[in-house]
């Protein structure tokens, strides 16, 4: 099995970088980070031997990127997986709310570090609810854009902010 997805992920790094497009969407994060792209990924990440569309976000001033996976498998709620170097979580959208979450334990089986040791508790607090209007795909991933950077203890340091 392990060698089955092993060439399923080398096929898709080979077959992915043809797609590449347009950004999807841009904007401003209003703080030390910039502006925001938005592009879909050449390199999807893969949980439960699904490949779940995603998406990378770079900012104007870092080097770092962020990937937003977006997982539809549950029907009242869609999962947006977001993966840094030092963080991942989830923001849910049950079509009432939109707001992050600690990791399920699912993703972390698959690969995805839970470590929470960057997490910014207080901030993770603020953003249990980001939104109660933001329903489209593309609208929760802007406002990840600017929002999960804060997440990051010392984002400033951590993002090294040109």
């Amino acid at each position: 099995m392990k060698k089955l997805l092993s060439l399923l992920s080398v096929s898709i790094l080979i077959y992915f970088p043809s797609l590449a497009e347009d950004p999807v969407a841009e904007g401003n994060t209003h703080h030390e980070l910039g502006t925001y792209i938005i592009e879909k990924s050449v390199a999807p990440v893969i949980a439960d031997a699904r490949i779940l569309p995603t998406y990378e976000v770079s900012y104007e001033r870092s080097d770092m990127k962020i990937k937003i996976a977006i997982d539809d498998s549950d029907k009242n709620c869609r999962k947006l997986i977001v993966v840094s170097d030092h963080l991942s979580v989830q923001y849910n959208c049950d079509g009432k709310i939109f707001g992050v979450k600690l990791l399920d334990e699912q993703y972390s089986d698959n690969g995805i570090s839970d470590s929470n040791l960057y997490l910014d508790t207080s901030e993770y607090f603020r953003q249990k609810v980001l939104s109660q209007s933001a329903k489209n795909e593309i609208d929760q991933i802007k406002l990840i854009s600017v929002y999960f950077p804060k997440l990051v203890k010392d984002y400033e340091r951590v993002f090294a902010v040109k």
